[in-house]
């Protein structure tokens, strides 16, 4: 099996009531398939990457893409997507649920946690799209 791998981030700025989410898919061999991101408006961190992971999964099924590895530095998203944790905020629960939906695209897909340094280009992204929506509004 040569299982795709699926970047996701979100970003909340609180003192602007601002996120955004992104997202970087790269083939089995590590070649950038694709990115995107998309401003939110008002939302928590863990709405911002609920969001990223549904833009990513969204994107890669569209793609014909069935087996992905999705990385993560959200550790409570991680372990909901990966039932650790119950999903108990309604809204989370509704994110979560279209997350559940958007799987039953894949043969293969998993989540994994990983520090927000090996997910730079997904957490550049989600800040730039802050940045310029900042500066053009």
């Amino acid at each position: 099996m040569s299982a795709y791998f699926g970047f996701a981030e979100g970003a909340s700025r609180h003192t602007r009531n601002l996120a955004s989410a992104a997202w970087v898919i790269y083939s089995p061999t590590g070649e950038l398939i694709s990115s995107g991101a998309n401003c939110l408006g008002p939302a928590t961190n863990n709405i911002a990457e609920y969001h990223a992971v549904i833009g990513l999964l969204t994107e890669v099924a569209s793609l014909g893409i069935d087996s992905l590895l999705v990385f993560l530095d959200s550790q409570l998203v991680v372990s909901h997507l990966n039932r650790v944790y119950t999903v108990r905020d309604p809204t989370l629960l509704r994110l979560f649920r279209r997350v559940r939906l958007l799987e039953r695209s894949f043969n293969f897909i998993t989540y994994q946690h990983i520090p927000r340094e090996f997910n730079c280009i997904a957490d550049s992204l989600a800040n730039y799209i802050l940045d310029w929506h900042l500066a053009h509004t």
